[in-house]
């Protein structure tokens, strides 16, 4: 019977609309009281009877609309949108006024924006506006090679202010294969044209005073971005470049023009020709911009719940006029969630939840940077979070699949169950053979956790807010000009609103019965673990055992920590979950840790992750040379270095944080362990709890 095949599903527990409407007519219920309870597909009318995550998901997702968001990323995306700057913060009131619209609770919250205000280590950009810039190409012919007036993006961002519209300016073309250092021609006064990496030479830029640096810095994103001198699309797009200041000279002598593929081709040939002859091109150009101390601001909304706690919800508001995807569709979708959440309240389809949803549109890693130093006594108030960055590029030939990148597991959390979860629930699209077998009309994949966005800052153990991402990979436009209106789906835009609403939602009203929904999921994932390890012909199993049986029990105790309210109830259900742990990993040998270390036990000295942009321009050269053979000795070193920061903690020898980077990240980082601690303590960043030398 239906009952009895609705029990066997991959979520047992979940109480779908379809099996709600069979029972109600096989018992000859009145089927005006299905009206009452089928929410899910009626908007914002009746009461709420069910509050399984299935009927919530689908009470969210019907009541979002993708046309409405996709107005939304329109208005956006009318702003030149830097950080710290006129055009964002003219965004950020604009998200603003969208949010007081829907009745959402908001605020903007204003920070410096100077050089000498320092949120953990990250350092805070200075304001820049720009209001005219172009280049020309003056010889062997005449050309227009970059217009800020027409496209903003032909602007290397933060660029300083100059005017060459009357002086004629060499080109000095230098291949890709050549490094900073090999380069020994003079540059002083002359515009440097590199067509990729052109971060490697601003430094080079600042010490020999170039005049400008030409570049096109578009790379390759296999498949989908192959050969950009010739692909239609891309061909005349410019790339989203910046430069990153953190000196006053850095912020005086750095200027820079993106132009596009089909420009760089033809400016490339023209350098190499003119070589023969030892002539070059020439250039002129004028910038017009300022930098100045200034502000950046963060839109704040919230949706009040019953206690101090919170859940969070992320979404980058910057990004240079359109970017689209990247991330008006975030934050648009982020905005939609919240107004739906808050609607749905307020008519009592959806209880006030027990924790306050909060929502932060920021400037990237800059605005959380600040919202967290602000709020550093509060920080154990947040109990998860939900960030969002590019979430509807249009599926196939130039965008990737919807993806949720899951918690470290240094988290140890089940955001990332509860995200799949959700993904399941989103799958539901269209029957097939019958109404039991559901296919999804949209392709989505949770992945393993990776950095690149706000949730590394949040998921950092110091800040310690599990915090999930949706986003998509790979994306043909990523950081061009070409990611536009046209590149965005409105049926995407609704599922990505709908996966934030649910998400936030079902954790701020977190209760047992969400719980024990989420549990077989949280499961799944640890078995999948476990009977890997028991397969693999692993050298060290008890000790990969024992590692994953402390994720597992740190797992189901922020569980229990969310569910305090229902301890008696809950402590049942927890027990069987342990024992069910217990029973799986008992076929390996019980381990302990080998006698006392001889290495050391480091500790961190500040909070979040090491912004090393920051940290790099207040070394002095011995240090950065340091840094450089470093580097340049053990590449992989970088690859792993937030892991090792994350498993830095104060109680753990480096025999120890070694194992569990390598767990993580299949590095085996112990052989460059003590010369990583040993540059970092010299920068003030690491001190040793138990030093080696006392072992």
């Amino acid at each position: 019977m239906r009952k009895k095949e609705h029990e066997n599903s991959e979520f047992s527990t979940f109480l779908n609309i379809d099996y709600l409407y069979d029972i109600l007519k096989n018992n000859k219920i009145q089927l005006f009281l299905l009206y009452k309870i089928d929410i899910g597909k009626k908007k914002r009318g009746g009461m709420m009877n069910n509050k399984n995550l299935q009927h919530t998901v689908e009470t969210v997702y019907q009541n979002c609309d993708g046309k409405r968001i996709h107005r939304i990323v329109k208005q956006i995306a009318r702003f030149h949108r830097i950080q710290a700057s006129e055009g964002y913060r003219q965004a950020a009131f604009t998200a603003g006024q969208i949010l007081g619209q829907l009745g959402v609770k908001h605020q903007i919250r204003t920070y410096p924006a100077d050089l000498k205000k320092k949120c953990f280590t990250q350092t805070m950009f200075r304001e820049w506006n720009c209001s005219e810039a172009w280049l020309e190409l003056a010889a062997p012919w005449k050309e227009c090679l970059a217009n800020y007036t027409l496209e903003e993006m032909s602007l290397i961002q933060r660029s300083a202010a100059g005017d060459f519209s009357k002086e004629d300016i060499p080109v000095v073309y230098i291949p890709d294969e050549i490094s900073p250092e090999e380069w020994t021609e003079d540059i002083r006064g002359k515009a440097i044209f590199v067509e990729n990496g052109f971060e490697r030479w601003t430094e080079k830029m600042i010490r020999e005073q170039a005049a400008a640096i030409i570049t096109v810095s578009m790379p390759e994103i296999r498949p989908v971005r192959v050969n950009v001198s010739e692909d239609a699309k891309l061909c005349r797009a410019h790339a989203n470049l910046s430069f990153h200041h953190y000196t006053k000279e850095s912020e005086s002598r750095l200027r820079g023009f993106a132009v596009s593929p089909e420009a760089g081709r033809r400016l490339k040939e023209v350098c190499i020709e003119m070589q023969k002859e030892k002539k070059q091109p020439l250039v002129r150009f004028k910038i017009a911009s300022e930098i100045k101390d200034g502000t950046l601001e963060n839109v704040e909304a919230w949706i009040p719940g019953e206690t101090q706690e919170e859940v969070l919800m992320t979404a980058h508001l910057c990004h240079p006029r359109s970017s689209v995807n990247d991330n008006a569709s975030g934050a648009a979708s982020a905005i939609e969630a919240m107004g739906v959440l808050q609607s749905l309240i307020d008519e009592g389809v959806l209880e006030k939840p027990r924790r306050t949803i909060r929502l932060l549109l920021i400037p990237e890693f800059t605005g959380t940077y600040a919202y967290l130093e602000e709020r550093q006594k509060e920080l154990s108030e947040i109990v998860a979070g939900f960030n969002m960055d590019m979430v509807a590029g249009k599926q196939g030939k130039d965008a990737g699949p919807l993806i949720l990148v899951d918690t470290p597991d240094c988290a140890h959390a089940f955001s990332g169950d509860l995200g799949e979860a959700i993904f399941q629930a989103l799958s539901r699209e269209c029957a097939f053979g019958g109404d039991q077998v559901f296919v999804p009309m949209f392709s989505s994949v949770r992945v393993p956790f990776v950095f690149g966005s706000d949730h590394y800052i949040l998921s950092d153990p110091t800040i310690n807010i599990p915090t999930v991402a949706l986003t998509q990979w790979p994306d043909k436009t990523y950081h061009t000009s070409a990611d536009d209106e046209a590149h965005v789906d409105e049926g995407m835009l609704q599922r990505a609103a709908a996966a934030a609403a649910a998400f936030c939602y079902i954790y701020a009203a977190m209760n047992l019965e969400y719980a024990q929904e989420l549990l077989p999921v949280t499961s799944q994932r640890f078995f999948r673990r476990i009977d890997a390890l028991r397969r693999s012909d692993c050298k060290e199993k008890s000790a990969r055992a024992a590692y994953l049986k402390e994720l597992a029990e740190e797992t189901l105790r922020r569980y229990e920590r969310l569910l305090a309210q229902e301890a008696g109830a809950a402590e049942e259900v927890f027990l069987e979950e342990r024992k069910l742990y217990s029973r799986l990993l008992s076929e390996f040998e019980p381990w302990e840790a080998a006698g006392e270390s001889k290495t050391g036990i480091p500790a961190r000295t500040f909070r979040g992750p090491a912004a090393m942009r920051c940290i790099l321009a207040e070394m002095d050269d011995a240090q950065k040379q340091q840094y450089r053979k470093f580097t340049e000795k053990y590449p992989l070193a970088m690859k792993c270095m937030d892991y090792i920061f994350y498993e830095t903690d104060g109680t753990r020898p480096l025999e120890e944080i070694s194992r569990r980077v390598r767990y993580q990240t299949d590095i085996e980082c112990m052989e460059f362990l003590p010369e990583f601690y040993e540059l970092f303590e010299k920068l003030g960043l690491v001190e040793w709890k138990v030093s080696p030398a006392c072992q």
